[in-house]
């Protein structure tokens, strides 16, 4: 396709058909202001607050919906412009709960911002304000309609990203609002927990679930061993709340930040990720061997979990019965504690708001709190976390492999778990597996392990699993092996991670940096497959003494036949 010029305040500029004002402004540095757009995603033109003048043109136009043309003049910051752009600011003003303050959107909210840099008069249009409730239904995710700027990004992630369309718009003119349908409460809706609406919410009317309060709670207790466990993909974004590089690996300041924050352990559920690997390695082992219960479906994912459970109940007996990492971990930390007659509280670090569910699911987990939360958790104590120094993950669960670490990786479960599978089956080691790592929504190997073909399907974004659960359904595919990721990118991406401007960077560059990070630090662990962590082998002899009863009671969500999550 031929390119163009088009000029922009007086700058010339090159350009070709497909691109729309707002494209080649950013491309080249020109802030236009949007509140409605995400590229690719969601384009409605709602909001009005992109617009800019374009000469020979009577009308001012949508920068984010108006294709450029060749020898196109436009401006972006004449009087005229300013002021359209602060009375479509204003009049989302007039209708909107100004409770700035207590809100966790505060000093991060795109309509503050805008209101501050168009020199906003809150009061200019009065009149009716509509009556909202607050929605605290759901164990995930908080929805506040006074919030609300109609924008749709919520909407569009909820349906195009993730598949699940738990929440439209409904009702008209003035009574419009976001809500799922039929007006139900999100606990009863579609909602699956994941959390990807409150990454693209731009004001503070879909938050996750703050349990920061209930987490001090734990901290202030006497006569309690206080346990923090963090998940892998939360040190390669931590950093990034306190103005550090996207994926920047902050392992041991982490550590060292939840030590000053009161906690007497900080383990790390990269252990319970090496557990999840033997336990669901074996699983799928024996089903292979018995030739049913397949394709096996990782369990991991809790956001997951539920898609499977609300849109395709029919394989939920294909879900691996192994706990999640957290929850193994919460369940051996919890026995080993009890063994010596101490009762401990365990608060989890999560890059996900659905596993918020986990605490009320399945009890051994006290708290969940998130990347987005520690970091709060973190100012409060006036904590300078760029000073820190680092330390080290405690004993005995302190200790993995890179196979544990790279749980955090779409891709990840599936490389940690054929690690595994060779080393048992074979006798030989293969650190690295590039063919199931990252893909464009689903990827579909084929792997052998001696003269064993194991057919493998890795999904990440819900929307996408409909593809491979249909044609399992219909017989068009057969697998062995599934791994399941709700959120793009995995936990990496997952709802509880930092937020970030997605005017400024893509999801798929937020992806592959933080995934760089811990396939960086795979590389330099001394022990690629799980069996070789040496703290993993001595919890399976010392605490467990090889009980297979015991091993299953605490590694297993299925006791004496009945699935209790």
């Amino acid at each position: 396709m031929e390119n163009f010029i088009v000029e922009i305040n007086g700058l010339k500029f090159e350009a070709n058909a497909n691109d729309t004002i707002l494209d080649v402004a950013r491309r080249n540095g020109i802030d236009i202001p949007t509140l409605c757009y995400l590229k690719n995603l969601n384009e409605p033109a709602s909001c009005r607050v992109c617009m800019v003048e374009v000469e020979g043109m009577k009308n001012l136009v949508t920068a984010c919906s108006t294709k450029v043309r060749e020898n196109m003049v436009i401006k972006t910051t004449t009087n005229r412009v300013l002021r359209a752009r602060r009375n479509a600011v204003e009049l989302l003003l007039s209708n909107h709960n100004k409770h700035c303050l207590t809100c966790q959107k505060n000093t991060n909210c795109a309509l503050q911002k805008l209101c501050v840099k168009l020199n906003c008069n809150s009061e200019k249009y009065a009149g009716e304000i509509s009556k909202f409730l607050i929605d605290d239904t759901n164990h995930a995710i908080s929805r506040d309609d006074s919030k609300c700027i109609l924008c749709g990004k919520c909407v569009e992630v909820c349906a195009k990203r993730q598949g699940c369309s738990a929440i439209t718009k409904i009702n008209r003119g003035f009574d419009t609002k976001i809500g799922a349908c039929f007006d139900r409460p999100m606990q009863d809706s579609a909602c699956i927990g994941c959390g990807q609406c409150t990454l693209v919410c731009p004001t503070g009317a879909l938050v996750m679930k703050n349990n920061i309060n209930e987490v001090l709670d734990i901290l202030d207790e006497d006569d309690v061993i206080r346990v923090a466990q963090v998940a892998p993909s939360v040190r390669v974004a931590i950093g990034e709340e306190f103005g550090g590089e996207i994926g920047a690996f902050e392992e041991g300041k982490m550590v060292t930040a939840l030590k000053e924050c009161g906690f007497d352990y900080v383990f790390d559920v990269n252990n319970g990720a090496d557990f999840t690997v033997i336990e669901e390695g074996n699983e799928l082992i024996q089903r292979l061997t018995e030739k049913k219960g397949l394709p096996l479906f990782t369990s991991c994912c809790p956001a997951w979990f539920s898609y499977c459970e609300k849109f395709y109940p029919e394989f939920v007996n294909n879900l691996s019965t192994a706990k999640s990492p957290n929850e193994m971990m919460g369940s051996l930390v919890k026995y080993y504690f009890e063994q010596q007659g101490k009762k401990v509280k365990i608060v989890s670090i999560m890059p996900c708001t659905a596993k918020k569910r986990e605490v009320i699911a399945h009890g051994e987990i006290d708290q969940s709190i998130t990347t987005r939360e520690l970091a709060k958790l973190i100012r409060m104590k006036n904590i300078n976390f760029n000073t820190l120094p680092e330390s080290k993950f405690d004993n005995p669960f302190g200790e993995y492999s890179g196979a544990g670490l790279i749980f955090g990786v779409t891709g990840g479960v599936t490389e940690a778990a054929l690690r595994y599978a060779v080393y048992k089956l074979t006798g030989r080691k293969q650190d690295v597996i590039d063919a199931v790592r990252y893909s464009n929504g689903v990827k579909e190997v084929d792997v052998s392990i001696g003269e064993q073909i194991i057919r493998l399907a890795i999904v990440h974004g819900t929307a996408n699993a409909p593809r491979v659960l249909e044609a399992i359904k219909t017989g068009e595919k057969m697998y062995d092996f599934v791994e399941m990721m709700a959120c793009p990118g995995g936990c990496v991406n997952g709802g509880g991670q930092p937020l970030v401007d997605y005017n400024e960077v893509s999801v798929d560059e937020v992806i592959k940096k933080r995934s760089a990070s811990i396939y960086k630090a795979d590389g330099d662990c001394k022990f690629k497959e799980s069996s070789e962590n040496e703290s993993v082998r001595k919890i399976y002899e010392e605490l467990l003494h090889g009980d297979h009863e015991l091993i299953h009671k605490l590694l297993h969500y299925i006791h004496d036949g009945k699935r209790v999550y």
